[in-house]
């Protein structure tokens, strides 16, 4: 089971700005116009994957200097999801998102004989991994996690991705404003500490109710 999970690399605007030989203004509006993909934090300041970067330079016609396309190949390489060893491949999709090593491996060990298991240790790690693999279907998401709070990620994961179906796993449960539980952007809230047997069940009830089967 991988736990050390890499942290993505990330690209600030002046960076990318400079690699690209333009001004910070240019790429600004390139990002605020949606023509280069960027994370934005709850500071809203823009990150930018290298491999992003790549894509647009390359589909733009900018030179791509080596340094940038080698960052890009290590990162990607860094941060390949690697599914539960026990898990059948094929199977749908779980992300877990948390910055705890220890609930990660309680949720993995707890479903991976059913499920295609992912882990993330930060929401910005989360998206980058569901525009990656379409067969995750259910996101398990902490909330009190470093660099962007699981309510931030949560916001992102339903404009990047509709279909999936988030359940928050957390020891505080009271941060979720009321309407949120009302709207049917979460599908349950479970608290910690986790049982395992106990969140196989709520697990299977929400799949359920989603139409999601482990097999599917």
């Amino acid at each position: 089971m991988k736990t050390n999970i890499p942290q993505p690399l990330f690209l600030s605007v002046p960076e990318a700005a400079k690699l690209c030989g333009v001004s910070r203004n240019t790429l600004y509006t390139w990002v605020r116009k949606g023509k280069l993909s960027a994370y934005q934090t709850p500071g809203r300041t823009n990150l930018i994957r290298p491999t992003d970067l790549v894509s647009f330079m390359q589909s733009s016609g900018l030179f791509v200097p080596s340094a940038l396309q080698e960052m890009a190949q290590r990162d990607e390489a860094n941060n390949q999801p690697v599914p539960s060893d026990t898990a059948k491949e094929g199977n749908v999709g779980i992300l877990v998102v948390d910055d705890d090593p220890t609930s990660r491996s309680v949720i993995v060990r707890a479903l991976n004989d059913e499920y295609q298991m992912f882990q993330a240790q930060t929401g910005y790690e989360a998206l980058h991994l569901l525009t990656l693999r379409s067969e995750i279907k259910l996101v398990l998401l902490d909330l009190r996690m470093p660099g962007q709070h699981g309510l931030a990620t949560l916001k992102e994961i339903r404009e990047l991705r509709p279909d999936i179906h988030v359940v928050i796993v957390t020891g505080f449960a009271d941060e979720i404003p009321g309407e949120l539980l009302q709207d049917g952007k979460i599908a349950r809230v479970i608290e910690k500490p986790v049982e395992a047997l106990s969140l196989k069940e709520e697990v299977a009830a929400v799949a359920k109710e989603a139409g999601i089967r482990a097999d599917s």
